[in-house]
């Protein structure tokens, strides 16, 4: 019965769930056989009942504006560029927990500008917690990266918890579904959305849930949409459909139009060269940085530390990669960006994930360690585009679970 709420569900189940997910079972399957239980699930009628089962081992804790970093630049080049060819957004927030994520969309587009038709679409794979989203209230602790002019501009307080105003609240629409199920769904007037949000949900899954999951999410796409992934979970392989965004602190995906072609790789540096570095004749200009408005300055993260040479190339090992890199040139770009520097927890992360792809799990729990190890000793270097150092610590921590190891 694991394996089947795993394959529904998608995920890679680690020991903690399996143990959570086998007592859930227990207190459920009453006198019927294990046989007859399954068959139960599997039927229109159990379908409740396995929904509910799914809640058990997804994980709902969120909060309001996290990753800010990465959210810094939707605001200020996504939202920006798709409000440019449209005033009205079509947005969905897939996997959208207690409804965090739904609530900070909606700000951030009022506060870009969006036309009031612009909508939200929250879906999620638990009952129970989709029921949670649509009320749109939270308690304090969730609003705690929420800047104090945000909070009194969109907020009421309502015995002890902030409700998201009406009229932003109006916005937004809920459907229930699980990212292994089709058909997926469509903006609440049709066609593709502009933008989909879909951060800290593929980190659970088994490569091939991950493959379908981008497929299906890109399909929904219009062709110029965004798909935002969270900061660990960067596309490892080629996509025909998706071409790489990268900025100074994020990365993101748009859907090809069809009017261009597809860009070529760029060279990626040959594994023989473990010294290689970046063409000082070709240096990464900084972005340009206008004068922030007053709502701007509201939302602003603060500014990332200057990059060593090993976290430029890594920026761009993940670039190539998205590009259709081939894995073992990412793997050498990975391990000659430790080179240059050794205590960039990152680049190890994502050698353990490469490694678990292609079905060495012990180096990749020896990878997952190292980095690990190396943020718990606070010598860890992190890179302003990826995940702080307690959520990588925390997603080094899953990893290993999910390949049998405490």
């Amino acid at each position: 019965m694991c394996r089947y709420v795993s394959e529904r569900t998608g995920s890679s189940l680690s020991r903690q769930q399996v143990a959570r997910l086998d007592e859930a079972i227990a207190q459920r399957q009453g006198a019927l056989s294990a046989v007859a239980y399954l068959e139960h699930l599997k039927s229109v009628r159990g379908a409740a009942e396995l929904a509910e089962l799914m809640s058990v081992i997804s994980v709902h804790k969120t909060d309001l504006f996290r990753d800010e970093v990465q959210l810094e630049a939707v605001r200020t080049k996504v939202l920006p560029a798709l409000l440019n060819e449209s005033p009205t957004l079509k947005v969905w927030s897939a996997g959208c927990a207690t409804g965090e994520e739904v609530a900070t969309l909606l700000i951030l587009l009022q506060e870009a500008g969006a036309s009031p038709a612009s909508t939200v679409l929250g879906t999620d794979i638990a009952a129970g917690a989709l029921n949670t989203a649509q009320q749109l209230t939270f308690a304090p602790e969730a609003m705690k990266r929420v800047p104090a002019a945000i909070r009194q501009r969109h907020f009421r307080e309502e015995a002890g918890r902030f409700a998201l105003n009406r009229e932003l609240a109006g916005r937004a629409s809920w459907v229930r579904h699980n990212l292994m199920d089709h058909p997926y769904p469509l903006p609440p007037r049709g066609g593709g959305f502009d933008l989909i949000v879909c951060r800290n949900v593929l980190i659970y899954f088994t490569e091939l849930a991950w493959e379908r999951v981008v497929l299906a999410l890109v399909e929904r796409l219009r062709p110029g949409g965004v798909l935002v992934l969270g900061a660990a979970e960067p596309l490892l392989g080629k996509s025909e459909q998706l071409e790489a965004l990268r900025y100074a602190n994020a990365f993101f995906y748009r859907r090809r139009t069809g009017h261009e072609p597809p860009a070529p790789a760029p060279s990626a540096p040959r594994p023989s060269a473990p010294a290689w570095r970046p063409s000082p004749s070709a240096p990464i200009p900084p972005p340009p940085r206008s004068a922030p408005t007053a709502a701007a300055a509201e939302l602003s993260a603060v500014e990332p530390d200057p990059r060593t040479e090993g976290e430029r190339l890594f920026e761009l090992v993940l670039e190539w990669s998205a590009a259709g890199q081939p894995d073992d040139q990412t793997e050498a770009g990975l391990r000659k960006a430790l080179y240059l520097t050794p205590d960039l927890a990152p680049a190890r992360y994502l050698l353990g994930m490469l490694a678990e792809q292609r079905g060495a799990n012990a180096d990749a729990s020896s990878e997952y360690r190292r980095a690990l190890a190396m943020l718990k000793d606070g010598k860890a270097r992190q890179t302003p585009f990826f995940l702080n150092s307690e959520r990588l610590k925390r997603a080094c921590q899953q990893a290993l679970l999910r390949l049998g190891y405490r």
